[in-house]
């Protein structure tokens, strides 16, 4: 018996594999030696026949048909961008994607298509603008990720990068895009802009299509179980990873603030158990984007750090020249910097304490001194642990709004209090340091250096007055009766040779270079004089700044305080972390991979 079959169900079956083989023709370019056909065809079945169930509530419109084509096509290549930056792009990766591009648009598709069965004009408007709206939202995603490869020159857009848009200002925003390439940027936005209103007014073109009631039905209810079934499995989505992690990791920083009650109250139970029997003062400074490969005192020719340089000649401090940041954006380096958190243990963060925490419960007064601004878009973990000091002095009044300084750094030493009744002090100090733009960052008489680009020139004359606040400090808090120590670490490096500031997506190891530099009054050094021996010894070690936290136990000799590993402390005779075993970008570059290791 001969089955006969409508002109219709025939471009069903004919949309339903071409998407198939389509798809199958994609994965071909995966990283991947060879394909394996029998996976994910399952997911890739299911998309083919919602798109092909769609196109025939359309009666498979030639908008339609484009339409779809077109966002399939740029979800495929926001994929694709991972091979053209030398990543790795798995076939499951491809696969999910696509099903992701495709469940998108077919939702924004039968949305519009439902619009023209609702008899209320309103009712209807509403409807269409709502598909609207969802079709530039699922644009948005591939479109940025295809337009930062254009306007980055070539590197793909992370989770790292997003999630500086929630730790940052328009202000700071517009600082970055000053180091940039504007044109790029303009070019790019305008023609994400224009995309957006064509594709947009492609779809209010559609005319008004037949009503197949029963097959609206079916596909209605098909979409539901893919959106709330399908979906969420679709985990291996560049996108929709991305997505997650950044959502995870501001979920995390919420956690993070929330539990600071919980933690307090632990520390209040741990404060009978930590001990430490060196009285003193304590300083450690956090720099702001200084890379130790621009510091003559870790042999640069121009001469940026005279007094660094000077001080190590003396003995008066212990230079660590294979310091590395361990990421090379403020918040992650930081927080990882002044916690428990780290590269190497899976401590989370809403469960780490901070050493200002461990410090005061302790028994040390503990101080917060700033040039940053005070509060972020987002809350971070940095105004946390601030928030855990006795005392917080800003001095930048441009709270919140600016990434310019009332005030240039030096100032911060001029705003620390009198010490000289305080026998058991722990200063943190955060600098402005050399953060872009580097012209911001010193006054006038220090524009000294000529000879390379105006930007290198810049940052070197950014570098110099960096050094000269770091004089102003240590002359301030060392003649206090009881200063005992003075740690100086940067968050992470600067790439400006390369045209580059501090970019994860755009990694060169020159953005982890930081200065490591400690050093320890006479009384200190007479103390503890096997301490102090240990640490020189170890100063050529390979080091990431994530192990900040467990130096800094050390140094300021706290007994009791808990997850203290040996192995992980620069200033023990333990420490033995071979680079092999050193990670910076939080695990995604391996410190050994550096040609410049100096071991």
């Amino acid at each position: 018996m001969r089955i006969s079959i409508d002109k219709q169900t025939k471009f069903a079956i004919l949309s339903f594999l071409g998407f198939f083989f389509a798809t199958i023709f994609l994965r071909m370019f995966t990283t991947s030696e060879s394909m394996d056909l029998s996976m994910q065809q399952g997911y890739v079945a299911l998309m083919c026949l919602i798109f092909s169930l769609v196109s025939y509530l359309w009666n498979f419109s030639i908008k339609n048909l484009l339409l779809g084509s077109v966002v399939y096509i740029l979800y495929a290549l926001s994929s694709f961008v991972k091979i053209k930056t030398g990543m790795v792009l798995l076939e499951r990766e491809i696969v999910h994607t696509l099903c992701v591009g495709v469940i998108f648009y077919s939702l924004v598709s039968l949305l519009y298509y439902f619009s023209f069965n609702i008899k209320n004009i309103f009712l209807q408007k509403c409807t269409k603008i709502m598909a609207f709206i969802l079709l530039s939202l699922i644009l948005l995603p591939p479109f940025f990720v295809l337009g930062y490869y254009i306007v980055s020159n070539g590197h793909l857009l992370s989770s790292d990068i997003i999630l500086t848009l929630f730790q940052t200002n328009l202000p700071e925003i517009k600082s970055y895009l000053i180091e940039q390439n504007l044109v790029y940027w303009i070019i790019t936005l305008v023609g994400i802009i224009v995309l957006l209103s064509t594709f947009t007014y492609i779809l209010t073109t559609f005319k008004k299509p037949d009503n197949h009631r029963k097959v609206l039905i079916f596909t209605s209810l098909f979409m539901l179980y893919l959106v709330f079934s399908t979906f969420p499995k679709l985990t291996a989505s560049f996108l929709l990873n991305m997505t997650n992690t950044v959502s995870e990791t501001l979920s995390s920083f919420k956690n993070y603030n929330a539990n600071k009650e919980v933690r307090e109250q632990r520390l209040n139970e741990l404060k009978n158990l930590l001990t430490s029997d060196t009285d003193g003062i304590y300083v450690l400074i956090v720099g702001e984007s200084t890379a130790r490969h621009h510091m003559s005192a870790f042999g640069y020719e121009k001469d940026t750090t005279p007094w660094l340089k000077e001080m190590a000649k003396n003995n008066k401090i212990i230079l660590f020249p294979n310091a590395y940041s361990n990421h090379v954006h403020t918040v992650p380096c930081v927080q990882f910097a002044l916690t428990e958190q780290n590269q190497y243990t899976k401590k989370s963060l809403e469960d780490a304490y901070s050493i200002t925490e461990i410090a005061r419960a302790a028994g040390f007064k503990t101080y917060w001194i700033s040039n940053q601004k005070r509060f972020n878009v987002s809350d971070t973990p940095i105004n946390t642990i601030a928030e855990a000091t006795d005392e917080q002095i800003w001095i930048n009044s441009y709270i919140g709004t600016k990434t310019m300084t009332t005030y240039y750094d030096e100032q911060l030493a001029e705003v620390i209090p009198d010490l000289s009744n305080i026998k058991k002090a722990f200063i943190v100090i955060h600098l402005m340091g050399t953060h872009a733009v580097y012209t911001d960052r010193y006054p006038a008489k220090y524009d000294i250096f000529e000879g390379n680009t105006t930007r290198v020139n810049s940052y070197d004359n950014a570098i110099l007055y960096n050094d000269f606040v770091l004089s102003r400090i240590y002359d301030k808090v060392s003649a206090y009766p009881h200063f005992m120590s003075y740690v100086y670490v940067s968050d992470h490096g600067e790439d400006p040779d390369n045209g580059l500031t501090h970019e994860s997506s755009k990694f060169t190891y020159s953005m982890s270079y930081i200065p490591f530099i400690v050093g320890f009054s006479d009384k200190y050094v007479h103390k503890n004089q096997h301490f102090v021996n240990t640490i020189k010894n170890n100063a050529n070690k390979p080091w990431t700044s994530d192990l900040l936290y467990n130096f800094m136990v050390s140094v300021l000799n706290i007994k009791g305080a808990p997850n203290i590993n040996a192995r992980l402390d620069i200033s023990s005779t333990e420490y033995n972390i071979p680079a092999l075993e050193l990670k910076t970008v939080h695990g995604q570059k391996n410190i050994a991979d550096d040609k410049e290791l100096r071991i």
